[in-house]
């Protein structure tokens, strides 16, 4: 008799995961007459608003955890929102580098 916990499995994961959000993003279809500055630029403010709505989303998650005792967890989480808050800061400025 066999092991009940003694199992293999037989298929791989060939394909692809990929990272979806809850949140849909605009894009402009008509970007092909844009110079590759502009596609800088725009894909800069993009990124901004990305990672300002990521950056909220972990304070909230933070209040949520402190509310629960999970204070060191919550820590982290701000971290995260504060590291994630500087990497749009030098998104911004370069994006103010393009236009200097």
């Amino acid at each position: 008799m066999s092991d009940p916990h003694d199992h293999h499995h037989d298929h791989h994961h060939d394909h692809e995961h990929t990272h979806h959000h809850d949140r849909g993003h605009a894009h402009d279809h008509a970007d092909g007459n844009l110079t590759e500055t502009q596609k800088i630029a725009k894909l800069l403010q993009h990124w901004i608003k990305h990672n300002d709505d990521h950056a909220t989303n972990y304070t909230e998650w933070a209040q949520k955890a402190d509310a629960l005792g999970l204070t060191v967890t919550a820590e982290r989480l701000r971290a995260a929102a504060d590291l994630t808050q500087a990497v749009s800061r030098e998104f911004a400025a370069a994006a103010d580098a393009i236009h200097d």
